[in-house]
């Protein structure tokens, strides 16, 4: 019997053998077809041998996608490991049946597998086991866009990897945390763990590893708008990944340096590399979630470069195959193209109800920089009145704030500045002057006193000068100031030099021909034409081009410019002013600003103090805004506690900061049409409060949510639905986020601001 016993052991160890190296081979099919060629076999000997071969038939038919076979087979591999107490078997079952579970859309028994796999792990003691159920109940959660939870879970999944001095492992878990971490939008940590992920792997020699985490970094850098650093992790990891010959990674490599492209202004270059990774990921899987990315990519490129036929192409293209995998962010993010596509085509309403919608779709991803992406688009769309507009960009703004990503919040505080004006835009358009010279420049500070009385002689001095000082600090308002003093008649033209891109920025300038190059259909006026006989502020001087630079200096000095593609000069006569909130003087040791030029443009230099070293002006500057957007009736004076709590405040952008303040002001009050300016003030200044800075970004960011919902049911009276309608969002997110942050605004909440039934005083 003993002999018989071990003879049939043997066969069934065979048997066993014969069935891994089938899947191994990734023969699916052979392996059931053998499992069936043996089931008598199976049923004969039953107990967890019969488990152990049932689950390997499972994980067969989950590879194949017959997920209905896959769980019967898992179930009973289940029911007979259980019976045997085969614990490990047992714990290996539950992490297939997750799986399985989890590609069946079941996802709530899908949490409860995998949970089940980890606790038996840990009770055996096994490490390795316990780090993939762990791994794959993160997945899980990510695929639920519960970053928090994944979160967690990897953190937890860390420990067990450095437990088991697996180096190869935390790497790979290190990553994924950097990839949750940017999803959710905390650029810093991201790029923490993605960096240890480099390390580890550079140790480890995982050259694939390496390469991925690059990519991974380069992204979060062209999210933070730091091109060059993006730029150049993502050179890193081309060789790795051609060398390898990666092709998935190759396709990911060009859908990010195409994205960094556009995102820098060199669009030409950006087509070419997303038209190239389209083709190799059509080529590898035609219709396929990453030649998707690559349309989406592509469309987005067409909307900024204005061809909207091709946007609406590329977007319809790439909505199909994301509706099919239900991929919220990438829905999200057409969506918002398409708004943007009705849009230019003067469909007001349907632009509405597609932001709005790429809004909801964007928030329930979690993916948080997507959504601010659309915010800043509707706040910059004329198919929204002003104050949501305003109420668009301030969210972003907040965003941008927290995630110190400064060049974007400066971008979006630029937007909100310019909102309402004579030129949105802000790119070269000729805009109205100063309409009353002694009224238009406001101050109580001496230094700036000084200035004022010089302009009127420099207006007759004919030579070009330097205004310096921080971002926001007011260097355009002086030169509006100083046009109306010297040139009121003629035009005032403005270019910000660090938002329009290098390739851009010479043509604008100096305008072309017809034919000067691809798409130059006609002539174009450049800006020093424009601005004949006025005045020109070049604005962020300090961010041309060294290319461009050299130009700039012989137009100045032969006060002729020569169009691009023009065979003969044009006489210009402007006064030029130069604006920087950088110090020229190290550019121009550092050798990234011409000596000639700056030597030529700081004869005469005119440096604004910032607001917080002039804090005088603040309650001048206060009530003339406030009584400008209506929040001060004359007559009345500013509340001193109002005063007070400006006053005390730092300003670090300055007198932008101060209006966009007052502009947030104005849309809270009609928002919460009962409360007291006061009171009101107090929520704009709350997100300033330094104990909110010891709450990770996710925190902070769900504060300011729950704020916006607080003061919008407030101004609604607790009407979910007209809540929804003043925050620009569908009702059945405004009832998830109250879910959510259990927000209730009643008892205290009312009392707090002062809810009497009144106008804004």
């Amino acid at each position: 019997m003993r002999k018989h016993n071990q003879q049939g052991d043997a066969f069934c160890d065979s048997v066993a053998t014969y069935m891994d190296s089938l899947l191994r081979k990734r023969d699916f099919a052979g392996s059931i077809q053998y499992f069936d060629s043996n089931r008598q076999l199976v049923d004969e000997v039953g107990g967890s041998w019969a488990g152990a071969m049932l689950h390997r038939v499972a994980q067969a038919y989950a590879s194949l996608t017959n997920y209905k076979a896959a769980l019967k087979a898992a179930r009973t591999a289940q029911a007979l490991a259980g019976a045997e107490g085969d614990s490990l078997l047992l714990a290996e079952i539950f992490v297939t049946l997750g799986g399985i579970l989890r590609d069946s859309n079941e996802l709530v028994e899908a949490q409860k597998a995998f949970r089940d796999a980890e606790s038996i792990f840990r009770r055996n003691d096994c490490l390795e086991g316990q780090s993939r159920a762990l791994n794959q109940l993160a997945g899980l959660h990510f695929r639920q866009t519960d970053f928090r939870n994944a979160l967690t879970v990897l953190m937890d999944a860390v420990g067990i990897a450095r437990r088991l001095k697996d180096d190869r492992k935390l790497a790979f878990m290190m990553g994924n945390i950097g990839r949750l971490q940017t999803f959710m939008g905390d650029f810093v940590e991201a790029e923490k763990h993605l960096q240890i992920n480099v390390d580890l792997s550079e140790q480890n020699g995982d050259q694939l590893e390496i390469a991925r985490a690059r990519l991974s970094l380069g992204y979060v850098y062209i999210q933070q708008a730091d091109f060059d650093q993006a730029e150049r992790e993502l050179e890193q990891a081309y060789p790795l990944i051609t060398a390898l010959n990666a092709r998935r990674e190759e396709v990911i490599y060009l859908t990010y340096l195409g994205e960094l492209q556009y995102r820098a202004g060199r669009h030409d270059l950006s087509q070419k590399t997303l038209e190239t990774a389209l083709a190799m990921a059509e080529e590898a899987a035609s219709g396929s979630s990453l030649a998707g990315r690559v349309m989406r990519h592509l469309a987005e490129l067409h909307v900024r470069r204005e061809d909207f036929r091709l946007a609406r192409k590329f977007a319809a293209r790439a909505t199909v195959i994301m509706n099919e995998i239900n991929d919220k962010v990438e829905l999200g993010a057409l969506t918002k193209i398409q708004a943007q596509v009705a849009a230019s085509e003067n469909q007001p309403a349907k632009a509405r109800k597609l932001f709005r919608k790429a809004i909801d779709l964007l928030d329930e991803s979690g993916v948080r920089w997507e959504k601010v992406e659309a915010l800043v688009k509707a706040g910059e769309s004329d198919a929204f009145a002003e104050r949501q507009r305003m109420t668009y960009l301030f969210r972003a703004e907040e965003f941008y704030a927290r995630s110190r990503i400064k060049s974007r919040q400066e971008d979006v505080s630029r937007i909100i500045s310019d909102l309402g004006t004579f030129n949105p835009s802000g790119q070269g358009v000729p805009v109205a002057s100063a309409s009353s010279p002694k009224n238009d420049y406001l101050t109580a500070c001496a230094e700036i006193k000084r200035i004022k009385k010089q302009l009127p002689m420099l207006a007759r001095a004919d030579i070009p000068i330097l205004i310096t000082g921080e971002t926001g600090v007011g260097k355009d308002h002086l030169t509006r100031y100083f046009h109306a003093l010297a040139r009121p008649d003629k035009p005032y033209v403005a270019i910000n030099c660090a938002s329009v891109p290098e390739t851009l920025l010479e043509s604008e300038l100096f305008g072309y021909r017809r034919g000067a190059f691809t798409g130059a259909d006609g002539n174009k006026m450049g800006l020093f034409e424009t601005a004949n006989g006025g005045v020109l502020l070049l604005d962020e001087i300090g961010d041309m081009p060294l290319s461009l630079q050299a130009k700039l200096l012989g137009v100045l000095e032969r006060r002729k410019v020569m169009p691009l593609g023009g065979t003969s000069e044009v006489d210009i006569e402007v006064l030029l002013v130069a604006a920087t909130n950088r110090n020229l003087e190290e550019m121009v040791e550092l050798g990234t600003f011409r000596r000639d030029l700056y030597y030529r443009l700081s004869g005469i230099t005119l440096h604004l103090p910032a607001l917080r070293e002039r804090k005088q002006d603040i309650p001048l500057l206060l009530e003339h805004l406030m009584r400008k957007r209506k929040l001060l009736a004359e007559g009345k004076q500013l509340p001193s506690e109002l005063v007070r709590q400006f006053i005390e405040y730092d300003w670090p952008g300055n007198i932008r900061e101060l209006d966009n303040r007052v502009k947030r002001l104005e849309v809270m009050a009609q928002m919460v049409a009962e409360g007291d300016l006061v009171e009101v003030a107090r929520s704009i200044f709350g997100g300033d409060n330094p104990e909110i800075e010891t709450a990770n970004l996710f925190e902070r960011v769900e504060q300011f949510e729950r704020q916006l919902i607080t003061e919008a049911l407030l101004a609604a009276h607790g009407n979910k639905s007209q809540a929804a309608r003043l925050l620009g969002v569908h009702e059945a997110t405004v009832r998830t986020k109250l879910k959510r942050y259990e927000t209730q605004p009643e008892g205290e909440e009312l009392r707090r601001l002062h809810l009497k039934g009144g106008a804004p005083g």
